[in-house]
């Protein structure tokens, strides 16, 4: 990649704890890394509601769930990178359930894909439960949204195990790191898949209406 493309990209997490850094790259190029973070929370906090809130930053209306970024066409490749079957399937009924939305299509593809899906164990000091890293134009737009370059998502397996995840739990989980592949943040609403401590929320309305938004 050279440096006059580079330039013109940022790269943003957006991850299952909370943390804001900037990093300059090399020669001319500016990167800037934001860590937009929610979670993993035990069961009894999912079914009490009593997980901590998002520290503000969630913003907007429980009805529609916000983004900040968006892919030029509405038909966005993927791939699974996983050894696992297990976590394969997992991925493939996320995938399922954002294709549902009507919104978008998201396609597999052999070669090179927008967007990555993964699993791996993490090693942050941390109840990250997920991740997703994402670029995009800092001289390109649509709908006052930031045109994305690139995004690749995990499911951390050894947090998900160690809170005791289920299967269906697990691919709440990968929906919520597709949400933010697909330009969404967080939503302030518990009903909603992007809200900060994913467990027992899947996409719903308020999910749609933000990729509905963000697309037209």
């Amino acid at each position: 990649m050279n440096n006059r493309f580079m330039g013109s990209m940022l790269a943003v997490v957006a991850v299952a704890a909370g943390l804001i850094f900037a990093a300059p790259s090399h020669a001319d190029a500016k990167v800037v890394t934001d860590a937009d973070a929610t979670s993993a929370i035990t069961k009894t906090q999912a079914l009490r509601g009593t997980a901590e809130a998002d520290g503000g930053a969630a913003t907007g209306s429980a009805n529609l769930t916000p983004a900040t970024k968006r892919w030029q066409s509405t038909t966005i490749t993927y791939k699974i990178d996983s050894g696992s079957s297990y976590y394969k399937s997992v991925w493939q009924s996320a995938v399922k359930s954002w294709n549902k939305s009507g919104v978008v299509q998201l396609v597999p593809a052999s070669g090179k894909a927008d967007i990555t899906l993964a699993d791996k164990n993490s090693t942050m000091k941390n109840a990250t439960v997920g991740i997703t890293y994402s670029s995009y134009y800092n001289d390109k737009s649509m709908n006052n949204l930031k045109v994305m370059a690139n995004a690749k998502s995990y499911v951390f397996k050894n947090v998900a195990n160690r809170y005791h995840y289920s299967k269906t739990e697990k691919t709440n989980v990968a929906e919520h790191e597709l949400g933010h592949a697909l330009g969404l943040e967080h939503n302030v609403g518990k009903g909603s898949v992007m809200y900060y401590a994913t467990r027992d929320q899947s996409v719903s309305k308020p999910d749609v209406n933000g990729l509905e938004a963000s697309y037209r």
